[in-house]
């Protein structure tokens, strides 16, 4: 039995995952913060509520995480897509604030995607991770710094894992740009904006080639390439 665990499964990105793999799958165990809304979204689709394990949960309650995965077994791969923009102006100065962020996008992935580890079946074909970070997380900038920073250190802690789980499981980290979500408010050029359903589509694909780390599109690994060869005593004079 192919069971698919899919954290933050109300997302945009995560229900246009669903429509791709869907079919292919036995059983889609999803986290997420709402269930009825998550039920009215699969509704609409026309799919088979009783193909879903759905766990209600607040995505930032570390302990109650922890007692649903507990639960879980024998899991074929696991696709994380949940995150936390933030705001510095409001973090820099308060504990709380700072440390939501922190939890939500490194602290609380890092301690739930350990014990997950512990549920994927590696008897038969290779399991994998696939794991939502960002291009803030490649180099440090004021205008997102603890979500960057968070993210910076998840990125890491995925290469770690990569190295340590060699050949055991396929971990895959996606770092995204810009994606034209509902809530999406950014003026950029139109090549720089990605559709969820085309980011969707790109980690199904990197599964199936097991691919290691994926962009949204070219151009952002092309700039952030760029970024990172321009020297600190320049780039902290940046505003952007």
């Amino acid at each position: 039995m192919k069971r698919i665990l899919i954290y933050g499964g109300s997302s945009h990105i995560s229900i246009e995952l669903i429509k791709i793999i869907y079919e292919e799958v036995d059983k889609l165990i999803i986290f997420c913060r709402n269930e009825m809304e998550f039920k009215e979204k699969i509704k609409k689709l026309y799919l088979d509520e009783d193909k879903f394990e759905i766990n209600e949960t607040d995505l930032e309650n570390l302990d109650d995480n922890l007692v649903k995965i507990e639960a879980l077994e024998d899991l074929k791969g696991i696709y994380w897509i949940s995150g936390f923009n933030g705001d510095p102006s409001s973090e820099i100065n308060n504990a709380v604030n700072c440390k939501k962020n922190i939890n939500v996008n490194f602290l609380h992935p890092v301690l739930l995607i350990n014990k997950l580890i512990t549920k994927l079946n590696t008897e038969s074909e290779m399991p994998f991770i696939v794991v939502v970070a960002s291009v803030a997380g490649l180099r440090g900038r004021a205008k997102n710094l603890f979500y960057g920073s968070a993210k910076s250190g998840l990125i890491s802690y995925l290469s770690g894992l990569r190295q340590m789980y060699n050949n055991k499981i396929n971990v895959i980290t996606v770092i995204p740009g810009y994606i034209s979500t509902k809530n999406f408010n950014i003026s950029a050029p139109s090549f720089l904006i990605s559709k969820p359903g085309t980011l969707a589509k790109k980690m199904v694909k990197a599964v199936n080639t097991k691919e290691e780390i994926i962009f949204s599109n070219i151009w952002w690994k092309l700039i952030m390439m760029i970024i990172n060869l321009i020297p600190e005593k320049i780039f902290k004079k940046m505003k952007f």
